[in-house]
């Protein structure tokens, strides 16, 4: 058991990929999102608008580099976990959003575990 004050369970790797957010309830119709890094359990994003704790997101997320030939993408439901604003950060990156994969399944699981470990 993990009793530092860094619980994570899976160990993140810094990556640049562009998320799509499905339209849903309590999400802004121009959300953008980036990761800055990313887990098979959740990923730390950059984002354009304030996304509240609790809400969840249908997403895909466009893997690219790495040992892929061509451009992968992975859909997971996620969780919003928490959301802290950057005021020195440029707009389109304003606030940064951890994310937990709630729902993903095994094969792009495996798909994404593959290509992170590549990086």
């Amino acid at each position: 058991m993990n009793t530092g004050p860094d619980k994570r369970r899976h160990h993140r790797f810094r990556a640049l990929l562009e998320v799509r957010i499905e339209p849903g309830d309590r999400i802004p119709v121009d959300l953008k999102l980036v990761t800055i890094d990313i887990a098979v359990g959740g990923a730390r994003c950059a984002s354009n608008h304030p996304l509240a704790a609790e809400t969840p997101l249908k997403l895909n997320l466009s893997l690219v580099g790495g040992n892929l030939r061509s451009p992968l993408t992975i859909d997971a439901d996620a969780l919003v976990l928490r959301c802290t604003a950057n005021p020195a950060a440029p707009a389109p990156r304003r606030y940064e959003v951890a994310l937990e994969f709630r729902r993903i399944d095994a094969e792009d699981r495996r798909r994404l575990q593959d290509y992170l470990n590549a990086l």
